[in-house]
């Protein structure tokens, strides 16, 4: 079975509606039963537990159950309400809000998806309200929830880190740039739509008293991120250790300081959280057992074969990568696809001088991107869902905001700095 067949196999699992994980299973099966060494496939077991035998992947479950519990205490009401107070006063003000909340929020969830879930019809209704379009105001949403995986703490870098073999606190650090850029780029569209389309302005009170009193209830959601950061790059805490200390936080000021919670609800939380990191770390064993067979099938030299014209100039280079991984946040889960396909590109971007955690960013902003590019984008779909909306008319709305994104993939390519230069100050 060649790899063409492979790919054509399992997609078409996919297309007719297999889970992805078994999709990636029954493959990787018929792969090497149909091989001359059908024997390989008693070392299939031994392969996936050696690939999930990796000390940071315990971190992604402890994150994800944080930032449930963190966004089922009412933390999304809080951090708008401190967004609004912060830029909330500008024409166009609650979109602005919209994108510093969803800044903020992601900082605890790390998802696209949680974004949309928690802050997503809180957001879009506000703004509604407040005498927004409301295609308009759920083309923000979606545009500032993309910025999720790439603030630190993110599972989807720390997959990646755990994948590539690359630092966790680099990757953390490596973020920060782009992510605030890609923050203030959806601000500056708001900016151009706000004065164009003649948004209006908040009346939010913003006295000294009212201030202090939405920074104080803002302030434990706020430290969390600085704490869990602070801790891995200052060499304190390991990234396991980190995410396990973020979920005591997150209980104690759910439970405790906030009243947030029950002791019913906080396991729902838990059982929830459970299946959830079963499902993803069974699609990481799917996909650990098709890079055995790309490695067997040397894909990665195919891959380097046919992008061999592209060699000389790198400029080139990074653009076909960036292309890739957008069409492939288009079809597939972003871990998937940078499980699968990111060690595969990785040789040939070293191989023109891309910094490992230059390539680690621009991949993961690449896969988010894809999330909300149709016709697939899953996270317009989440949003339509929570939302009632007109898919058309949404991406309509988000198209200026995808296309600053893509000149911003473009400047990160060409611009090592933005991705490097505070990994460097920390010694990364």
């Amino acid at each position: 079975m060649t790899i063409g067949i492979v790919l054509i196999v399992l997609f078409g699992m996919i297309f007719i509606g297999v889970p992805i994980s078994f999709a990636m299973l029954a493959t990787t099966g018929l792969y090497f039963l149909s091989s001359p060494t059908p024997f390989f496939i008693e070392l299939l077991p031994a392969k996936i537990f050696e690939g999930l035998d990796n000390i940071i992947l315990i971190a992604i479950p402890f994150f994800l159950l944080a930032g449930e519990l963190m966004s089922r205490s009412g933390m999304a009401d809080r951090l708008m309400h401190f967004s609004n107070l912060v830029i909330g006063r500008v024409r166009g003000g609650f979109a602005y809000v919209n994108v510093m909340a969803s800044l903020l929020f992601s900082g605890l969830t790390g998802v696209a998806v949680g974004d949309i879930a928690a802050l997503g019809k809180i957001e879009v209704l506000a703004m509604e309200k407040a005498g927004y379009p409301r295609h308009f105001a759920a083309a923000v949403t979606v545009a500032s929830s993309l910025v999720g995986p790439i603030i630190p703490p993110s599972g989807v870098i720390i997959l990646y880190c755990a994948i590539m073999n690359v630092s966790v606190g680099g990757m953390f650090l490596a973020a920060l740039v782009p992510g605030v850029i890609l923050a203030l780029a959806d601000m500056l569209v708001i900016a151009f739509q706000a004065k164009k389309r003649d948004f209006p302005l908040s009346d939010v009170d913003r006295s000294l008293p009212a201030f202090v009193k939405g920074t104080r209830d803002a302030a434990l959601a706020l430290l969390m991120p600085v704490f869990l950061i602070g801790g891995i790059v200052g060499g304190v805490t390991t990234p396991t250790e980190a995410a396990a200390a973020s979920v005591v936080y997150a209980l104690i000021v759910s439970i405790l300081i906030y009243r947030a919670l029950t002791v019913k609800e906080v396991g729902k939380i838990f059982m929830n959280t459970t299946f959830e990191s079963a499902r993803l770390l069974f699609m990481i064993a799917g996909a650990l057992s098709m890079t055995w067979i790309f490695a067997l099938e040397d894909l990665a030299g195919q891959v380097a074969f046919i992008f061999d014209f592209a060699k000389e100039t790198p400029l080139l280079l990074i653009l076909l990568i960036n292309c890739l991984f957008i069409i492939l946040g288009m079809f597939m889960d972003a871990a998937l696809a940078l499980i699968l396909f990111g060690p595969i590109v990785a040789p040939l971007a070293y191989s023109v001088g891309v910094d490992p955690l230059q390539l680690g960013i621009m991949l993961i902003i690449n896969v988010t991107v894809g999330l909300a590019t149709p016709p697939i984008g899953y996270v317009l779909f989440a949003m339509c869902s929570v939302v009632r909306l007109d898919f058309r008319k949404l991406v309509t709305e988000l198209i200026p905001f995808l296309m600053i994104k893509a000149v911003l993939l473009i400047i990160i390519g060409l611009v090592p700095g933005l991705t490097t230069w505070v990994p460097g100050l920390f010694g990364f």
